[in-house]
């Protein structure tokens, strides 16, 4: 049997529900994703230590909560890839004869 402990460990609530749902995409648990960390480290694996820019901020849920609404009132564009320079020139300097 594997002998195991207790880690309590306090953060911001946003980065542990961010974390908690890719973990979940992931098949895994927070608990087995902070090991696995810990192993790296103890292994020798280089830390990053980075801002916190991979937590949406209060405007880009805001924005992401309006885009969805726009979809779901059927307020968007569909284009073409092919096309996509076309109707950018159109947002920025009006339509194109």
């Amino acid at each position: 049997m594997v002998n195991t402990t207790t880690l309590t460990i306090r953060l911001n609530a946003d980065i542990k529900d961010a974390a908690r749902r890719r973990a979940e995409r992931l098949g895994v648990s927070l608990g087995t994703l902070v090991e696995n960390d810990l192993r790296r480290f103890i292994n020798g694996y280089p830390i990053v230590i980075d801002d916190d820019s991979y937590v949406p901020t209060e405007r880009l849920r805001d924005d992401i909560a309006t885009a969805q609404a726009e979809r779901e009132a059927g307020e968007f564009d569909t284009v073409a890839a092919e096309d996509l320079d076309a109707y950018f020139s159109t947002l920025t300097s009006g339509p194109t004869a």
